[in-house]
């Protein structure tokens, strides 16, 4: 999926679905009248105003089931598949504290940010935990 925010009319909104359809994703958007262009691929409307509601929408709307072994898995700059990389890479790229406290870290081959597990996925966790409808990973 391509999550996105509207910059306005016309070459933004065209430029999100066009990637959308490139990349075989649907476009997730809060639009009413989304405006696609033709032949811009499947788009996906999300009419609740909440955020725990609007997770529950697509989910059900597109019938997925996410897969809690994927989390925190892709780059949050350019969606690449993150892969490890080993600390002494890292040297100068990360901040020293996080040098000396971490052991592991991934890479994105694409932009070449680095990610760490401090605790930011935790609290990811605990949110989708209390946020994902029952029955659902």
């Amino acid at each position: 999926m391509v999550v996105g925010r509207s910059c306005g009319e016309g070459n933004a909104d065209r430029a999100f679905f066009l990637k959308a359809r490139r990349d075989g994703r649907i476009a997730l958007t809060r639009r009413r009248d989304p405006g696609r262009p033709a032949g811009a691929g499947r788009a996906f409307v999300v009419r609740a105003d909440r955020v725990e509601a609007q997770i529950r929408e697509v989910l059900d709307g597109l019938g997925l089931s996410p897969d809690p072994s994927r989390r925190m898995t892709r780059c949050l700059i350019c969606n690449a598949v993150l892969t490890e990389v080993p600390k002494e890479e890292v040297e100068g790229r990360v901040p020293a504290y996080v040098l000396q406290t971490c052991g592991n870290f991934r890479g994105c081959s694409v932009c070449g940010r680095i990610y760490w597990p401090g605790t930011h996925p935790g609290r990811v966790e605990e949110y989708l935990r209390t946020r994902i409808p029952a029955g659902r990973p």
